[in-house]
């Protein structure tokens, strides 16, 4: 079984990549910068190059039975008003690509992680997050998680859409699951667990088509 990650060289992807690498799957990671990867696997091919460019993900994306993306539109730091590192459309654009690279293929299953907050779950989140979607630059990377999930919705894949809450690195946990916002969720969830969760669902046909907020439980 080889999986294709992308955003696997840092954060959560990075989290993502040693699970599955944990597991004994095969991964294709295509990354910007390899050097930047400190991992060697005999289980992972390092491909370089752009998700927004479709000749780099052609290559990469080769002979793949799954796909996993925790794509972001990057900011240089962690203050929500600091400047964008990358593309305000890098998520969408990226997930155009593979969609078109992978509709008339055997893909198996698409996981890609939105964000809580994202599409109709805007109403979910605290009154204070919402300012700070609206008034700061995390308005970019949610606007262009609110086209990935058209984009993905719209496709003929089997796909699962995740809106994690916010994420961080401190300790392991179970997992809470809402679908389609039914029930409430906690305001956190760990890279790691978030991780585990992902490697755990993938290709479980339960969780084809959904959109599923996942935090702490």
């Amino acid at each position: 079984m080889k999986i294709f990650l992308l955003g696997g060289s840092r954060g959560l992807g990075k989290q993502i990549l040693l699970q599955l690498l944990r597991n004994n799957y095969e991964v294709n990671c295509l990354v910007r910068n390899p050097n930047k990867l400190k991992i060697n696997h005999k289980n992972l091919n390092l491909y370089k190059g752009d998700s927004t460019e479709i000749e780099d993900l052609r290559l990469a994306i080769k002979n793949s039975d799954y796909i996993i993306s925790s794509l972001n539109v990057m900011r240089r730091n962690i203050i929500p008003w600091s400047s964008l590192s990358n593309s305000k459309t890098t998520i969408s654009d990226s997930i155009k690509n593979i969609i078109e690279l992978t509709e008339q293929k055997k893909i198996k299953h698409l996981v890609s992680v939105s964000a809580w907050g994202a599409g109709d779950s805007i109403k979910e989140i605290p009154m204070w997050f919402k300012y700070l979607i609206k008034f700061s630059n995390i308005k970019y990377p949610y606007k262009d998680h609110d086209r990935q999930e058209e984009i993905i919705k719209n496709s003929n894949l089997n796909w699962t859409i995740l809106r994690p809450a916010a994420l961080i690195n401190f300790f392991d946990h179970p997992v809470k699951e809402s679908f389609s916002n039914k029930h409430k969720v906690n305001l956190i969830i760990s890279r790691k667990s978030l991780s585990k969760y992902i490697v755990n669902i993938l290709g479980n046909k339960d969780y084809f088509n959904k959109t599923i907020t996942v935090s702490k439980k």
